[in-house]
């Protein structure tokens, strides 16, 4: 019970983060928002498939939510993506990673992020819209390795989280 109640917060949490600030990206009919940092988060925190769950059905949501469900079906799928290779590259211990593999673990999230919404933007408005949209999504995935990082450095050093990795076996 305690690991769906977790989860249905991690959505949660990934929705409102999503919503809270959109900039709209005029080319692709798109946003930028600061729910990367979320997912990639959650990721480490508790690994690949919580952070696949929480990446695609919260971001997903808000997508819904705030009118662009047109986006939902992409994201569903960019966002699972991403939050699982973040939690599998970053590797779970009770050690927070290393910072190297950490970071390299946000830039894969990053560029799953950004090439996903380009092949999503090609298909839906052509690759010159698409191709616009990437330098913002790049910008979002920046900035939310930035916020991710010293997020995860301090809910890895909580000591009731310890006892909750076994939530993604």
């Amino acid at each position: 019970m305690k690991r769906i109640s977790f989860l249905g917060l991690g959505i949660a949490l990934t929705a409102v983060a999503t919503m809270a600030v959109q900039i709209p990206i005029p080319a692709t009919k798109g946003y930028l928002n600061l729910g990367d940092s979320v997912i990639m988060v959650l990721a480490v925190v508790f690994g690949p498939r919580f952070g696949f769950l929480v990446g695609s059905l919260g971001s997903a949501l808000a997508d819904v939510v705030t009118g662009y469900a047109y986006w939902a079906p992409a994201t569903l799928i960019i966002k699972g993506v991403e939050g699982f290779l973040v939690g599998w590259f970053s590797g779970r211990s009770k050690q927070p990673p290393n910072h190297l593999k950490l970071i390299w673990s946000f830039a894969v999230g990053a560029i799953t992020m950004a090439v996903g919404y380009f092949i999503a933007g090609a298909i839906m408005y052509g690759g010159a819209a698409a191709l616009a949209d990437t330098p913002a999504n790049l910008v979002q995935g920046i900035g939310s390795v930035v916020v991710a990082l010293p997020l995860t450095y301090a809910l890895k050093k909580l000591r009731f989280l310890d006892r909750e990795k076994k939530l993604d076996k």
